[in-house]
């Protein structure tokens, strides 16, 4: 099946005035300074459901990674290696567990 170069300039030719129809609106309404910006509040509520999937999607990431045994081994070799520093340093067996308990998931902590 072969187009006919006729048929084809119809073709580009319907294309760009589309393609006109719809971007000359925008750009005159992008100069329009009468045009009224969306305040904080409406970004805010636009913004909402996006930030809402990244969210979810990130802590589905976190939990994925968290359910994986060896991430478990290397949270428990840390919070005992942490745990024995600082009863090496000096605390009471009984602060250094409330200390290494405090310090919880140690790449999250920032985030409480």
């Amino acid at each position: 099946m072969s187009i006919s170069f006729k048929t084809l300039s119809i073709v580009l030719l319907l294309l760009a005035v589309a393609v006109c129809i719809i971007i000359l609106p925008v750009q005159i309404d992008a100069q329009d300074p009468q045009q009224q910006q969306p305040n904080q509040e409406e970004i805010m509520q636009m913004m909402g459901p996006m930030m809402g999937t990244m969210m979810e999607s990130m802590m589905e990431t976190v939990f994925k990674v968290l359910a994986k045994p060896e991430n478990a081994e290397r949270l428990a070799t840390f919070t005992k290696n942490y745990y024995d520093a600082l009863i090496a340093k000096g605390f009471s067996k009984e602060e250094a567990l409330q200390m290494a308990m405090a310090m919880g998931m140690p790449a999250l902590s920032g985030m409480n």
